[in-house]
């Protein structure tokens, strides 16, 4: 009899541990569920908004810049400086070694663009150039001013962007590159759109 009653006992207290068992494993599976459908929420939301890759450029030496730079006019590395501050937009430096022997001097047009394409791996090329030719002009009657260009890499397709003409001193070109970048940066977003 006492052992009939043992088996019992013991027979009541496994069911209830099942029962326990499985009461628990079903407050899990109910919790897991919510944070599943929140998770999926989350995702349906994320799909919504659209993410921005990084784009790798690169600034091409100026392209009738050599005579102004042996005069310290180079405005090239604040184009650089100002891009890089954006968090999708990553400027690589100019690679002088990797383009050993290609002609990168004097480019302003995507026709001139193949060879360095084909040497560098970036996403956009940056072409920059004055809006006219040094002559050792005298600094307090010349105008200065400047233009520069998008090349996609992809498509070749290229797109003038910002620039200033008719400045009373070279500083400004560096002024007005710094306060119109927001505007390169939505021209070199733009063509990536296009070419999506």
């Amino acid at each position: 009899m006492f052992l009939s009653l043992l088996a019992f006992t013991s027979c009541n207290s496994t069911k209830e541990k099942a029962k326990d068992s499985i009461e628990s494993k079903e407050e899990k599976i109910e919790a897991n569920s919510i944070d599943t459908s929140k998770i999926m929420n989350e995702v349906n939301l994320s799909e919504g908004t659209q993410s921005i890759d990084t784009l790798e450029i690169i600034v091409v030496q100026c392209a009738n810049g050599y005579e102004y730079a042996m005069h310290n006019y180079n405005f090239n590395p604040v184009v650089e400086n100002e891009l890089n501050k954006f968090e999708n937009i990553k400027v690589t430096p100019f690679p002088l070694k990797t383009l050993m022997g290609v002609t990168y001097q004097g480019v302003f047009d995507k026709k001139y663009c193949p060879p360095i394409i084909e040497k560098v791996d970036v996403d956009f090329l940056i072409l920059t150039r004055f809006d006219k030719p040094y002559g050792g002009f005298n600094r307090n009657q010349v105008k200065w001013g400047y233009e520069l260009r998008i090349v996609d890499t992809e498509t070749l397709e290229q797109v003038n962007t910002i620039s200033a003409h008719g400045l009373n001193h070279y500083s400004e070109i560096e002024k007005h590159i710094q306060e119109n970048i927001k505007r390169l940066k939505k021209d070199i977003e733009k063509l990536k759109q296009n070419t999506l």
